[in-house]
């Protein structure tokens, strides 16, 4: 098929595309189309006038105008039902949730009321379960208290001798105008105190302490083991400086002889003297006139002996009489065993007894039902009241049976269990504390008037040795 080239005129502003896209069939049917729709639209226009064409235009608008206000009512409307449909589901949504809250809620406080006292109980449990932690805690931390307190107030033993030394040796410069003085440091070397001082006439040996509390007696000791080792010193200083020395804190300064040529003396609280030094130099004194009767060797030999064996022999007896408390101690322990030991198989056997076992005499029973009364608290009633009151009450009885102190003490016993009897001392014979009972007659205060008197009748009188060896410790100074 051939083709011929057509020139179309448009106007120089049209823009049109390229042309090559179409193939020349459809560029026949472009311009035949548009041709024809042309000629069509020319044919219809011819035949109406101005206002024709403007009222068709206007009608065709109109038409378009309500349709568009018909979809615009349409929409409201469908918009309406939406937002009301919306409305109802979101209220329906939320009465379905305020009821699932009000079941909940419902079942919360079933549950509460159900478990309510177990929760109760298991709070109850944790809370003890945390109070014993806590006072376990407490406790761990008070001795981790305790501990650091002592370890950061208390010097070690060896810090505060050293500390005591160097006091010492500070105060003992008031001999260096002393001829012929030289102190010389022996605390590195066991069994020669802490210095020696060296006089002129006689030597010291010192041993310093820097205790808190009393110097104890074993110190004592040490420093006598001590002065007879080094039999060339005829004198000892034991020296505390802040506190007394046991059983020789009486006066500043006092003395014990050990032998006939060895003497110790007992410095009490030294830097609590306005002037230490001078407490210093009244020892040294006191040691020069000992040493003038040392030195003054007019005694025959024989009575030099004599004083010999004489402290020995204190000394020999004092260890006796040490050890005699401690053996009696002992024995007093055992017997209190023993008897405590008796007393529950005797409760035992009446415990598997049927029958209640009475006392032998009736009185008695008569007696304690009417006087003493059984409590839950924890008052305490001695048997020495309980033996006063008794024998106010039943003088011609006691002697007619013969009751003795010993004796009610078994009834006692008797009457109440062994957990409420309570012994005061190691003693046997010393007298009970009855936990449990009390009197039921108000005259409780004219009895403890007179009960010291019984309680020395029943107990031992142990501040008897005591004194003996006070008397025998002043003997002993005078000479």
């Amino acid at each position: 098929m051939s083709y011929k080239v057509i020139n179309i005129t448009v106007p120089s502003d049209v823009i049109l595309e390229d042309e090559n896209v179409f193939s020349p069939e459809e560029n026949y049917m472009i311009l035949k189309i548009g041709r024809e729709c042309l000629l069509a639209s020319r044919k219809a226009v011819i035949g109406l006038t101005q206002k024709e064409i403007q009222e068709k235009i206007k009608n065709e608008y109109t038409e378009q105008i309500k349709k568009t206000e018909m979809d615009l009512i349409v929409e409201r409307e469908i918009r309406k039902k939406m937002e009301v449909e919306i409305s109802r589901i979101y209220d329906f949504e939320i009465e379905k949730l305020k009821k699932t809250n009000d079941s909940l809620s419902k079942k919360i406080m079933s549950y509460e009321c159900e478990n309510r006292e177990v929760v109760e109980k298991e709070v109850e449990k944790e809370k003890e379960r945390g109070e014993i932690i806590l006072k376990e805690k407490e406790k761990q931390l008070d001795k981790l208290t305790d501990v650091v307190q002592k370890l950061m107030s208390n010097e070690s033993a060896s810090s505060k001798g050293t500390k005591g030394e160097k006091n010492f040796n500070d105060y003992a410069d008031t001999f260096v105008d002393f001829n012929n003085f030289k102190i010389v440091d022996k605390h590195s070397q066991g069994g020669e105190g802490d210095f020696h001082l060296h006089f002129e006439e006689f030597d010291v040996l010192v041993d310093a302490k820097n205790y808190t509390n009393k110097v104890p007696n074993s110190q004592r000791e040490k420093i006598k083991r001590d002065l007879l080792k080094n039999e060339h010193v005829n004198f000892a200083w034991l020296v505390s400086l802040n506190t007394t020395i046991e059983t020789y804190e009486k006066a500043p300064i006092t003395y014990e002889w050990i032998n006939t040529r060895q003497c110790i003396l007992y410095i009490n609280n030294l830097k609590s003297y306005d002037n230490p030094r001078q407490i210093l130099r009244i020892a040294w004194t006191i040691c020069k006139g000992f040493f003038l009767f040392i030195d003054d060797d007019t005694d025959s030999d024989e009575l030099t002996k004599f004083k010999e064996l004489f402290y020995k022999m204190i000394d020999d007896v004092k260890d006796y009489r040490k050890q005699m408390r401690e053996i009696n101690t002992i024995v007093n322990t055992l017997k209190n065993s023993l008897q405590v030991l008796d007393d529950r198989m005797i409760t035992s056997l009446q415990r598997g007894s049927n029958e209640m076992v009475q006392s032998s005499y009736p009185v008695f029973d008569e007696w304690w039902v009417k006087n003493v009364e059984v409590t839950n608290d924890e008052s305490i009633v001695s048997s020495t009241e309980l033996w006063f009151h008794f024998k106010q009450d039943n003088k011609n009885i006691i002697k007619e049976f013969e009751i003795t102190a010993e004796k009610f003490k078994q009834f006692i016993k008797s009457k109440v269990p062994l957990s409420c009897l309570i012994i005061k001392s190691k003693n046997l014979n010393s007298a009970l504390e009855i936990r449990g009972i009390k009197f039921t007659s108000g005259e409780k205060n004219e009895i403890n008037i007179s009960t010291s008197k019984i309680e020395d009748t029943e107990t031992e009188v142990e501040g008897v040795e005591n004194t003996q060896e006070k008397k025998k410790k002043i003997i002993k100074k005078s000479k």
